[in-house]
């Protein structure tokens, strides 16, 4: 039986919509958090009087991936429609109409593992670890691939899942079970072998699609050792294994988790990764990649041609301040990657000569942008936004070459370690006065625990303008518990709000 709520509704225009769709985390491969073709949304009508939530979609569980969106999906007997789809952490994955809440269908895939099962997993996922990272949608195939983490009574596994878009069915030879070996001496292993240990690790990153291929990261939960940066590599259509990579085969760590966003993909099929604590030792010809900036290439099996390691590498891992705190940005049209740090620095990197480890970087940029970057920073327009830990939302102007300080947003976020705004952007296409950020953030605490969230909206343009936030008019527009580093989804005139209230709250045009 499908469930769905509606929490407050009004009665709301219908438009002619745009031919957009939301596939992947943050819209691209570049991880941008641009919608460049939202016509409905701007910065004249996006304000307490005109915009507000219009209802709410009820799931089973803690959403920690961001809704992805299809225009036009037909759905097996009932049509064509805009739909929505959400994942959570009771292994669930929903498909609603995006227009009216109505649900279409729903399938659960199998028993999730329990967060008091793992070895300190005593802040997150609580109580139970599902689907923690962002899907991907494949339309060629109409699939969308998930990963889920799964618990039978005594043995841990976790399975890549490709489910037909109209039905929710499994596609042909899903699912999958992941495993994998690599030769190493690092932690865990037996006789010069490292074996992938579903138990110890954790599948946060978003799943990256390149070339048909599925692409997927996992570090540990929340630094429980042993545990390794592995990835996997799978066809899309037949969902063979390809390849499969350790970060750290002979040492420990280089998790990939960039708190949930996804590796980025360049045009060329290069893959650039971040990895938080762990073994650095590549500098030394060694093949440990901690604290770094990883670029492979996808089509020639995962092939590293270059990394960056920040000089202070060392006190950073020694201090729990990984690097791998943020996710990489590509900065369209350019060679240009932008990567963020837990110590609040912004690192902008030449892709084409990645200077590995130095004793004082080699860098195009770098410079402390705020408190602590956790999650993934938006580009748009020739601005790049952060917003970081008790701090304000903060512009930066691009050459081309380098960064410039542009403005500052007046809300400061609340303290907690952790509290990193998730951010996006939309925009009809660099149209004046359609440019909007979108940001929310936890009013307290950010350890995923249920604590009221906010969801504001700024002028991209200026970020000094705020245009709306939900607690303007809270008995009708509140945002929930926040769902942790996850961003909103900005479609078609509506904004797709994941919570840890076990509900997406959906906001559009009132009226």
């Amino acid at each position: 039986m499908y469930k769905y709520l509606l929490c407050t509704v009004f009665f709301y225009t219908s438009y002619a919509l745009p031919a957009t769709s939301v596939t992947t985390f943050h819209n691209d491969n570049g991880r941008t958090g641009v919608n460049a073709a939202e016509t409905i949304l701007n910065t004249t009508n996006t304000n307490v009087n005109q915009f507000g939530k219009l209802f709410s979609l009820a799931v089973d569980g803690q959403v920690y991936a961001q809704p992805l969106y299809v225009q036009g999906q037909a759905i097996a007997g009932q049509g064509t429609h805009n739909v929505v789809y959400i994942v959570t952490e009771a292994n669930s994955v929903y498909a609603f109409d995006a227009d009216t809440g109505s649900g279409l269908w729903h399938v659960n895939l199998g028993a999730p593992m329990l967060c008091s099962q793992i070895p300190g997993c005593n802040r997150d996922l609580l109580p139970t670890i599902g689907i923690t990272s962002t899907p991907v949608i494949d339309a060629p195939r109409n699939a969308l691939d998930v990963v889920a983490e799964n618990w039978n009574g005594t043995v841990a596994s976790v399975s890549l899942h490709s489910l037909n878009l109209s039905t929710g069915k499994e596609n042909a030879h899903s699912p999958v079970v992941i495993t994998g070996s690599v030769t190493g001496t690092g932690d865990n292993s037996s006789g010069g072998v490292v074996a992938f240990d579903p138990f110890m690790h954790w599948q946060r990153a978003g799943l990256l699609l390149l070339n048909g291929n599925i692409y997927i990261g996992f570090a540990g939960h929340q630094d429980t050792v042993p545990y390794h940066g592995w990835i996997f590599g799978y066809d899309g259509a037949s969902l063979r294994r390809l390849v499969v990579k350790c970060l750290s085969p002979n040492g420990t760590a280089a998790g990939i988790w960039q708190s949930g966003g996804a590796m980025a993909a360049d045009a060329q099929g290069n893959m650039y990764a971040e990895t938080g604590n762990g073994t650095s030792n590549a500098w030394t010809g060694g093949s440990d990649y901690g604290m770094s900036l990883v670029k492979m290439n996808g089509l020639a099996g995962l092939t590293i041609s270059g990394y960056f390691s920040p000089s202070n590498e060392a006190t950073l891992d020694a201090a729990d301040r990984d690097f791998g705190s943020g996710s990489p940005l590509l900065i369209p049209g350019t060679s240009s990657v932008v990567a963020g740090s837990k110590d609040g620095r912004i690192f902008v990197l030449d892709t084409d000569a990645l200077e590995g480890w130095n004793s004082t970087d080699k860098v195009q940029q770098e410079w402390f942008a705020t408190n602590a970057v956790f999650g993934a920073n938006v580009y748009y327009n020739s601005t790049l936004y952060v917003w970081g830990r008790q701090d304000t939302l903060k512009s930066f102007t691009w050459n081309g070459s380098t960064f410039s300080p542009l403005a500052n947003g007046s809300a400061v976020i609340p303290f907690d370690y952790q509290n990193c705004a998730a951010m996006s952007i939309s925009a009809s296409g660099t149209t004046a006065g359609t440019g909007i950020l979108w940001g929310a953030y936890s009013k307290s605490l950010a350890n995923g625990g249920q604590y009221p969230g906010i969801l504001r909206a700024y002028d991209a343009s200026d970020v000094t303008k705020e245009l709306w936030n939900s607690d303007m008019n809270a008995s009708r527009d509140a945002a929930g518990s926040w769902a942790k580093w996850v961003p909103p989804t900005v479609v078609n005139g509506k904004v797709y709000l994941a919570t840890f209230d076990n509900i997406v709250n959906v906001y559009g045009l009132l009226n």
